[in-house]
């Protein structure tokens, strides 16, 4: 979560001693920075001076770092992090808040069925909202997996708008129904916490990489995501260009349990910015 503690995972990685990790950052990170790389990039970050031949070691777990808005902390060392499926069926928080709209729903392990007073609701297409595609099933992208970001890092409003206040779900509810007051009434007691957790690499899928991808081709690329950001971090100039924070996208069926929830942040607007902010009162 932390600059020392991601020189040490590079090392252990590569299997090497920490300071020829520092060496290669502080003689290579100019270049590494100009290149800006993202995505579609990544790949081309050229190591083969860190690694010297030798075989990585693969990494078995990875922190994730997810934005949520929650009326207070308890409610995310209580419950974890959980799939939208699971949120909306099970006796949740944010479950508990729908029942007062009189929604409730089921799940067929392919789609999210909603009900209104406990009529079905025949979700259909409307312009600027995406429910149709958040419930699942036939013709959609089963939108309902957790994802997050690769590091702690700051983030432009514009970026992460849609994880503020209210869960997307509960937005693209209110717009739905035209009444924001769905998702406004649940922003007006929360706050926005940024939650760091473990999780099994196995268990995630990485921004613009097949989800078909082994484990042992994830960790080059998450390598190579690391070495990127301990550049930007060793810049003493601030680049003009900002490191690209890669999204993780957990597996449909991934529920984080609480017990692999590992910190968590205040999540606080700083002029266009939202940054995580230490604060020893929400560590668990």
């Amino acid at each position: 979560m932390g600059k020392n503690e991601m020189y040490k995972s590079v090392s252990e990685i590569v299997g090497t001693d920490i300071e020829v990790v520092k060496k290669f950052i502080k003689e290579n990170a100019d270049n590494i920075v100009d290149c800006n790389y993202d995505e579609n990039g990544i790949e081309q970050l050229n190591i083969d001076e860190l690694i010297q031949g030798k075989t990585l070691n693969q990494i078995d777990s990875l922190i994730v770092n997810h934005i949520t808005p929650r009326e207070n902390e308890k409610t995310i060392w209580d419950e974890g992090l959980l799939t939208l499926s699971y949120a909306l069926t099970q006796k949740t928080a944010l479950s508990d808040y729908l029942k007062k709209w009189g929604f409730t729903f089921s799940f067929d392990q392919k789609q999210i069925t909603m009900y209104k007073n406990d009529v079905i609701v025949e979700v259909k297409h409307k312009l600027g909202t995406n429910l149709d595609m958040r419930l699942g099933g036939e013709k959609t992208l089963n939108d309902y997996n957790i994802n997050g970001y690769l590091f702690v890092n700051e983030f432009e409003e514009d970026a992460i708008s849609g994880w503020l206040g209210s869960p997307e779900f509960l937005k693209s509810l209110s717009i739905y129904y035209s009444n924001h007051n769905i998702a406004n009434d649940y922003c007006d007691k929360c706050q926005n916490y940024y939650v760091s957790f473990e999780v099994p690499i196995d268990k995630v899928d990485l921004e613009g990489f097949s989800d078909d991808i082994d484990s042992m081709r994830k960790t080059e690329i998450l390598l190579r995501y690391v070495i990127n950001a301990l550049s930007y971090a060793a810049m003493e100039q601030k680049p003009f260009l900002p490191m690209y924070n890669p999204i993780i996208f957990l597996k449909r069926d991934y529920n984080v349990p609480k017990e692999n929830i590992r910190k968590i942040w205040d999540f606080q607007r700083r002029g266009v910015k939202w940054i995580p902010i230490e604060s020893s009162s929400i560590t668990n």
